[in-house]
This record gives C-alpha cells, sequence and structure tokens, in this order.
C-alpha cells in the first residue's frame, strides 16, 4: 500500500521530494517556478519503506571501468553516453539501486535489453502498443530499455515489498517517456523459413564483434567489420544461427563479406553467395546490396540456402526503409 500511494505523487511535472534526472544530468526540484519542460525521469524520494541515500552520481565513458569490473566494454559497445546512479536504502530490508544508462539511440537501449531475454516479463506501461518483453524482472533485479535509455532497478534482498518497490521505481522510470519500435533489423527477422522458427528469446541486436562473441563465438577478431556505424542481428532458428548486418554502404559490406570469407570460410570462393561444411554444421553467406547475411551450424545445405535467402531478403527490406 505505501508503494501505491508514493506513486500517486509521482508526476512529469516534478512531484515534491522527486529528484529529476535529465539528459543533462540530475536536478533537483525548484519549487520557486514551474520546470521549462518535463524531466527525461523523475524518481521519489522515498518508495515504500525505501529512501533514497545520497544524491544522485553522473557517471561518463571515461569513468565506466571504475565504476563496474569487466562490464564497461559492453556498454561502450552499444554508444553508450552516460550513467546516472541512484540510491536508495532501508533499515531492515536492503537496499535498492537504480541504474539509467542514457545511450545514443533506442537501437542501442534495445542492443542492451536483447543481450539476455530471461525473466519475468512485466508491464509497466497500460498501452496495447508497447512492445512485449520491454522489461523483465528476476531474483530482485528489473531491467528495462524505454527509447534511448537502458535501466536496470536491483533489490539485494528480493521479497514481496522489495519487488513492490522495484516495479514501482520502474514505473516512474518509463512514466510520460515516448515508445520506441525495436530496430529494423531485428523487427524484420523472418518469423518461419522452410519449418525453421525464429526463436524470439534468442534474437540480439548488437553492433560489436565482443557481442557477437558473447552470443556465438565467431572468432576474437573482428571478421565482420563490425562497428557503431553497422546494425547487426544475430538468431536461432532451432540449432541454427542466422546473422544479418546492416553496413553503411555496398563497398563497406563486400569488404566484411571478403574478410570473413578469408578468415572463417576459406575454402570458399570469392562470391555473393557461398556455402560449406566445416566442424559445427553447414555454414553459408549470402550478400545484399549494403546487408550480409551469415548462417551458422545449419543442418543441410538446403537449411543454409534457405535462411541465407530469406536473410537476405530481410535485408533488402531493411535497406528500403532506410531510402
Amino acid at each position: 500500500m505505501a508503494t501505491c500511494l508514493a506513486l500517486a505523487g509521482l508526476a512529469l511535472g516534478g512531484p515534491v521530494g522527486a529528484v529529476n534526472i535529465t539528459q543533462e544530468g540530475p536536478v533537483e526540484p525548484d519549487h520557486r517556478a514551474p520546470q521549462s519542460r518535463p524531466p527525461a525521469v523523475s524518481l521519489l524520494e522515498s518508495v515504500g519503506g525505501w529512501s533514497r541515500a545520497g544524491a544522485p552520481r553522473r557517471i561518463d565513458a571515461a569513468g565506466i571501468f571504475e565504476y563496474m569490473d569487466g562490464a564497461g566494454e559492453l556498454y561502450l559497445a552499444y554508444r553508450f553516453d552516460h550513467l546516472d546512479v541512484v540510491e536508495y536504502a532501508s533499515p531492515t530490508q536492503g537496499e535498492i539501486l537504480v541504474e539509467l544508462y542514457w545511450m545514443r539511440t533506442s537501437d542501442d537501449a534495445y542492443g542492451l535489453l536483447s543481450g539476455d531475454w530471461g525473466g519475468e516479463p512485466v508491464v509497466l506501461v497500460d498501452s496495447k502498443h508497447v512492445t512485449p518483453a520491454r522489461a523483465l524482472y528476476g531474483a530482485g533485479l528489473l531491467r528495462l530499455w524505454s527509447d534511448d535509455l537502458y535501466a536496470r532497478v536491483m533489490a539485494t534482498r528480493e521479497s514481496d515489498a522489495s519487488r513492490g518497490a522495484v516495479l514501482a521505481l520502474g514505473k516512474a522510470i518509463v512514466a510520460g517517456r515516448p515508445e520506441s519500435a525495436p530496430p529494423r533489423i531485428a523487427s524484420s527477422l523472418p518469423r518461419n523459413v522452410a519449418g525453421m522458427t525464429l526463436r524470439a528469446d534468442s534474437v540480439c541486436f548488437l553492433r560489436s564483434h565482443l557481442v557477437l562473441n558473447s552470443v556465438y563465438f565467431v572468432s576474437q577478431r573482428d571478421i565482420l567489420n563490425l562497428g557503431t556505424d553497422v546494425d547487426a542481428v544475430i538468431a536461432r532458428y532451432g540449432k541454427a544461427r542466422l546473422f544479418l548486418a546492416n553496413y553503411p554502404d555496398k563497398p563497406a559490406a563486400h569488404a566484411a563479406l571478403e574478410r570473413f570469407r578469408a578468415a572463417y570460410l576459406p575454402e570458399t570462393r570469392p562470391g555473393e553467395v557461398g556455402l560449406t561444411h566445416i566442424e559445427d554444421g553447414w555454414t553459408g553467406f549470402q550478400l545484399s546490396g549494403q546487408g550480409l547475411a551469415v548462417v551458422f551450424e545449419a543442418a543441410d545445405p538446403e537449411a543454409v540456402a534457405s535462411l541465407a535467402a530469406a536473410g537476405a531478403k530481410a535485408l533488402e527490406n531493411v535497406e528500403a526503409r532506410h531510402e
């Protein structure tokens, strides 16, 4: 009940006792004059039995490795801008940590959530237009995607009360924020191909070979020429994986294919289409304009050809929607 009462005081204009966090940084409410525009996020001073402990902290790209051990590169791979950290404490129920990762685009924030679809989908916004699984909860941790923001809300001790507080904070984070569509390349993935069905919980949007390797190891080197100017996705169809990448232009896509082919499939001949059998199964590729489709671990040549062709068609649609 305390959580519900706390949420009743939440408003984009900045309720009394709230801290307003914008792209420019956290600011305490100014009660002398109305705010000129709504804050990006408004978090209450207290929620349930937890109260904000200290001022919010801002961490930029240069300080990300000091803040976290070993995971900083993940955020930088998605064009990380900065992080705001807000801590809440309870005398008897542990702490709750709120992390607001501000990214350059909505696609980048989506990518961070797409790295792990595990957890219980929860609804934070009452809207029929919200994309499923924008927020996931499990073991005291809420992860959510809201336009250019990826957020984590973590309770050190999970209980019914902490779950309520964590979800209340999640609702406060997304309140009034715009709803964005998933990246075009992710939403363009074919659903069914020659009897193979897309596993929705395997879709990962990425820009870096480090992220790719965390999902499916290809090479310690960046043999697909990925980078912040490339949109890419990988997903499973049964055992097979379909990788799609949209490069800045056709020469970049050709260069990426040739580098990948020479390093990963040297037995294939140069060309826009190819396939071969390697230790893990059948692998192949197909170029499509400024896009590249690669299939890993398919059961047979027919599965490679079908997935690669479907991937190339999806890339044509992505390119057409960009024009």
